[in-house]
């Protein structure tokens, strides 16, 4: 009987036709008509709605048991950069000791707090949730809906800095940024651009060092001499307020070395801090659940990084070497890092390679989009509960 027949004969009997013959279609496999809905690479929009939503169930879970203002006044360093807002504002150093962070992230709160009447907290958390924004639109155009997609959720802290406050946003903003302008081969701007992200950060000189060796390999010495003069340029003036404000140009690097450890040394071997890390977490008190999250992002960062030189990554890889280097130096520097506070900063630290190792790792990407947003909704809730505590969002303790 055709299907015009069954339509005319009964429409209910029609519907129930077609329905099994679609359970048995999907039970055997052979059903497929969704499968490229999953399958198309996610839109920047869709993308977008997710942070969006993300952000959404983040505040919502802070805001039904504190205040969301409260906690972001004390939450990690913005207190510090609060405080060299002040010192900016003033001019004057008060002469206590200024702490390691550099100022290129008060330098911008300062500025949009001026600009906008408003204050410095508020300045701090627009350029955090605007730079996210910016982060996020900059993923997709180097690398893709699904990386971008899976970038905004794999680590939950990426929320917490997004949305309570941090410099990584504005870091990685400058930085994809000289990533993009240096893939069209505008070399003068992506290295005006690198300099700034290290005003904020200051691994950003990595980005100056790959596009000085990549300029170096295509014996384009005249492009590499400019690109040196923006550098140091941006340097110079960078460390002269500082000089004129603390006495000292050097300021965060003495501030740093007090995270060193007796050698005054940033580096050891590879892995070395964080071995160090594990064992005395492993021996201590350290909760099972918080060990083996603090055990998955060496394994990502050294499974991406050889994904990046393997043969079948050279061709992904091909005419973004300047990625590929920075992704390397970068990861290998903090995984020879020796701060104190290793095991509680590496997730942390890994933030702004993080695309690039997903990049590599794109086959890995579950190409399912019930499984992002679930794990887009699941991180939202895991980043507001250590603000307000584990129970306060999920109803229930950790063992």
């Amino acid at each position: 009987m055709s299907d015009d027949a069954r339509k005319g004969e009964s429409p209910q009997l029609f519907m129930s036709l077609k329905l099994k013959s679609w359970f048995r279609e999907t039970l055997s496999g052979r059903n497929n008509s969704t499968a490229p809905a999953r399958g198309r690479e996610p839109s920047l929009g869709e993308v977008l709605l997710m942070l969006g939503t993300m952000f959404a169930v983040h505040l919502w879970a802070i805001c039904r048991v504190s205040s969301f203002w409260g906690r972001a006044a004390t939450w990690f360093d913005n207190e510090c950069y609060l405080e060299l807002v002040t010192t900016i504002r003033n001019w004057y150093s008060p002469g206590a000791d200024i702490t390691q962070h550099f100022w290129g992230f008060p330098y911008a709160i300062a500025l949009v707090s001026k600009l906008f009447a408003i204050q410095g907290l508020t300045a701090l958390v627009m350029i955090s949730v605007l730079g996210s924004l910016a982060v996020c639109i900059l993923v997709h155009r180097l690398y893709g809906g699904w990386v971008a997609a899976a970038f905004i959720f794999i680590n939950f802290e990426w929320i917490q800095i997004s949305v309570n406050g941090g410099s990584e946003p504005l870091f990685m903003c400058l930085l994809y940024a000289s990533f993009l302008a240096a893939r069209s081969d505008r070399w003068n701007l992506a290295a005006f651009l690198a300099a700034l992200s290290t005003t904020v950060r200051p691994v950003g000189i990595f980005a100056l060092l790959c596009f000085a060796v990549v300029l170096a390999r295509q014996r384009s010495y005249q492009r590499l001499a400019i690109i040196t003069m923006i550098g140091l340029a941006i340097g110079v003036l960078y460390i002269a307020p500082l000089w004129i404000i603390v006495g000292t140009p050097l300021v965060s690097f003495h501030g740093y070395r007090r995270c060193w450890g007796t050698h005054n040394w940033p580096l050891t071997y590879p892995m070395g801090a964080w071995i160090s890390s594990f064992l005395a977490g492993l021996y201590g008190n350290t909760r099972w659940y918080s060990l083996a999250f603090f055990a998955v992002w060496p394994v990502l960062a050294v499974a991406g990084i050889v994904a990046i030189w393997l043969p079948r990554n050279r061709q992904r890889f091909s005419g973004y070497q300047t990625e590929a280097l920075f992704a390397t130096i970068y990861t290998l520097f903090f995984l020879s890092y020796t701060d104190g506070v290793l095991d509680a900063s590496f997730t942390r630290f890994l933030i702004p390679v993080l695309p690039l190792l997903l990049f590599a790792l794109r086959d890995l990407i579950p190409r399912d989009r019930r499984l992002l947003w679930a794990g887009a909704l699941v991180s939202a809730l895991l980043s507001a509960a250590p603000l307000v505590h584990f129970k306060n969002v999920f109803g229930f303790s950790l063992p």
